[in-house]
Formats: structure tokens, sequence, C-alpha cells
């Protein structure tokens, strides 16, 4: 049996395990299947000699020793790519000052997040649609398909990395670990710990032809490699480059050292998304480059894997990142246009006072987007809540969302849904909030009936 083949089947034998683990009890006619075909597996494997966890010592074993752990990313500026960067400034510096208007605003950054939601887990195969991805997100005591709980997970990471850049949390490992855990987490309510590093071979397989398309490094390695990318990430010469170039590199390093047995796709494009908010590219939420991905899929693997060899070793290890920045950039740069353009579409210049956005708290800017999505589902009556919508929403106890709810009640933030009730079970907001959400309920329905007649 030849490594490959060795590196193939080992790959299948996790997968197996994971579907196993995953099946559930009463499905006995499914677990008795992926059973008998894991111990196939396992024979085909033990049979040739070889061992379940790890691959034989590959011939150029001292010539993988002398490759480098840490990340000293090489790259070349061109035309496009300076061009591209000039675009993104001019784009986020219209953005930044524009005035629109405050319903407006609302649905932008809620469009943003549920595209960003759905197209980095479509990469992955998810095949929900914008709507299903919204009925995902909102589910609150529900049982969750694989799919659904994919993109609740993706929104929640999101709306993590919010709350980690306002608290002014420093990148590093642990950040990544914890990241990886939210995205990955297996049923609802509360998150787990930060997830571990690899322990196994985990190689990038075709799932139609069974070739290996990428060998990612060896488990023993990984955490040194990790550890590389953090210190670069804070050190001094990833604080020279621009935000959307250490944004790039960022993404493609982390997931060429794939240190996570699954979810490493999307972690990866969550890292970008972070990189560029924490970098000052957020542009108030309204960017997002997942779906310019997905419309060509082609372009976006082949971008990644830059025609290198399969094996991290042969030369992915140290690779000019030239072909994936110029890329990264020009998705980015073409995003940020669109959007700049639909800016200036929307502009207000004498709008009316919108009630303080900016001075609420993060995850009160995060629950009128979740209201936004339920009106959008269920209609403008629908915009109630409870303290239990709020531990599934946001992963906390129910005694915090009782606590938040309580202060925000005294801030004027919220009220109880039925005034004058003795125990409160449901809340809504105050006035002023709820405008702004009919607003963007309004000119969301609007917005949908030109496109019905074209």
């Amino acid at each position: 049996m030849t490594r490959d083949e060795h590196l193939s089947l080992l790959a299948e034998r996790n997968t197996l395990q994971r579907m196993l683990a995953e099946a559930p009890e009463e499905d006995v006619l499914d677990r008795a299947t992926l059973t008998v075909r894991l111990q196939v597996v396992e024979r085909w494997i033990t049979e040739a000699g070889l061992s379940l966890t790890s691959l034989a010592p590959d011939p150029q074993a001292q010539h993988d020793a002398a490759i480098p752990l840490t990340f000293r990313p090489r790259f070349s500026y061109s035309h496009a790519m300076v061009r591209d960067l000039a675009l993104i400034e001019s784009a986020r510096s219209v953005i930044a000052v524009l005035p629109l208007p405050p319903d407006q605003e609302l649905r932008l950054r809620q469009a943003a997040r549920q595209r960003a939601t759905r197209h980095s887990t479509r990469i992955e195969g998810n095949t929900l649609n914008t709507i299903e991805v919204g009925q995902a997100v909102l589910a609150v005591g529900k049982t969750q398909t694989e799919m659904q709980q994919e993109v609740r997970n993706y929104w929640r990471a999101l709306e993590w990395i919010e709350e980690q850049i306002e608290a002014g949390r420093e990148p590093s490992e642990d950040l990544i670990r914890e990241l990886h855990g939210i995205i990955l987490v297996r049923g609802m309510g509360r998150r787990g710990l930060r997830s571990n590093y690899r322990r196994e071979e985990c190689p990038v397989v075709d799932t139609a032809t069974r070739r290996i398309d990428y060998a990612p490094p060896m488990p023993k390695d990984v955490p040194l490699l990790m550890t590389g990318l953090a210190a670069w990430w804070t050190g001094p010469e990833s604080a020279l480059l621009s935000g959307p170039v250490r944004a790039g590199l960022l993404a493609h390093r982390f997931v060429t050292i794939h240190p996570f047995s699954d979810g490493n796709g999307r972690t990866a494009r969550a890292l970008a998304t972070m990189e560029r908010w924490r970098s000052g590219y957020e542009m108030r939420g309204f960017l997002s480059l997942e779906e310019h991905y997905t419309a060509d899929l082609r372009a976006y693997y082949e971008n990644l894997q830059m025609d290198l060899p399969v094996n991290y070793y042969d030369g992915r290890h140290d690779p000019d990142h030239t072909q994936w920045l110029t890329y990264f950039l020009a998705t980015m740069a073409r995003a940020a246009e669109s959007l700049r353009r639909q800016a200036i579409e929307l502009y207000a210049p004498q709008r009316r006072p919108a009630p303080p956005w900016e001075s609420l708290r993060r995850v009160q800017q995060q629950l009128l987007t979740r209201l936004l999505m339920r009106g959008l589902e269920q209609g403008a009556a629908a915009m109630t809540f409870s303290p239990g919508d709020m531990v599934e929403w946001f992963g906390v106890s129910a005694n915090t969302a009782r606590e938040w709810l309580e202060r925000w009640r005294g801030e004027g933030f919220v009220l109880p849904a039925r005034a004058g009730a003795q125990r409160v079970r449901a809340y809504a907001l105050a006035p002023e909030w709820v405008e702004l959400l009919q607003g963007a309920l309004f000119s969301t329905s609007v917005s949908t009936s030109k496109i019905a007649q074209k």
C-alpha cells in the first residue's frame, strides 16, 4: 500500500468515526452500515501492517524535519494589487462618513451577516437558502439538522468576533481555538471550551474521485506551526502590512496548517473577517466577501491551491502568496466597490435623527439584527422575545439573560411586552427602536416588490 493510499484510508476512517458518533441511537440500520464499513477499512489498514492513527515514516523525514515552523510570508505587490487596495480605501472612506437612513443601515448590516453565513457554509456543501438560514438562526428549542446547526454556529461566531474586538482582545492561539469551538459546536445552548488541535492525519480528499487534493502537515507539527502563526499575526512584520493583506495571509496560512479535523475552511474565512474588522475594514458591518467566492467556486479553490504540490512539505510550507493575495484583494475590492455604489444610492443628506445606534452595547445591536430577521420571517407583530430566546441566541445562562434584560429595562432599551404584568415573561423594544425595525421591514418589503416587478 502506498503512502497516499494509507492517507486516503485514514481520512475515510476518521470520517466514518465522526458519522458514527453523530448518528442517532435509533437509526439502527445506518449505525450498523457505518460500523461494518469502518471495520472493513480498519482491517485493510492493519492487514497491510500499517498504523490506524498515523502514517508510516516518510522517506523524506529528514527533509521534513528541516522545514521551518515559523511564518514569514513571501509575496510581491503588482499593479493590480495596488489598484485594488486603492479601490478598497476609497470605498471605505465613502462608506464611513456617508449619512444613511437608520432603517437602511440596520437592514444592510443584517443582510451582510446573512450573506456571509449562508455562503461561507455553502462553500462546505450546505444547501440552505437565504430564508432557511434565517429560520435556523432564529430557531429556539428546536432540534436542528446538521446544516441548520452549521449556519447557526457561523452566525454566532460572527457575533462573538464583534464582542472580542469590542473588548479589545488581542489575537492569540486561544482565541483561534475558541472561535473554532463555536463554529463546530454540536447541539444548542451554551458553547463549549476551545477546540484541541488534531492528533491524526487529515488529508483533503476529493469526494468524487477519492484523490488527495492536499496533505496538510503532520499532527506533531501543528502546535508549533500555530504558535508561529499567532506570533506573526501580532508581530512587527505583520503590523507593517495593510489590513486586507494581513487578513488574506492569515486565512491562507491557517487553512494551509489545517489545525483541526473539521471546520478549517469556515474558521479561515471567519479569521479573515475578524482581521478586516479589527483593522478598521468593517465598513459599518455592510461588507461580506463570501458570496463572491461562491459565485465562482472553481476560481476560489484554484487560487487557494495556487498549483502547489499536494504535500505540505514539498513546497506548501513556504509558497509565494502573490496569486492568492491578488485574488483575495480583487474580490474584496469588487465587493467594496459594489457596496459603495449601493450606499450612495441610499444616501440621505437630510435624514431624520437616528436612535443612538453606536451607543448601544454590541449584544444589543445583535439583538436588533435578530429581531429584524424574526420580523422578516413572521411579521412585525412577532418581534417580542423572552429570556429563553436570549439564552439560545447568545449562548449565555438564564441568570445572565435576566440580568441583561433588567439592566436594559432600567436604561429604557426594552419594556415588558405586557404592561403591568407582575411576572415578565416576554419583552419588547422601546418605541424608538420598534420604529427603526418597522422602517427596515417596510424598506425590505418595498425592495422585494420592485424586484418581483422586474
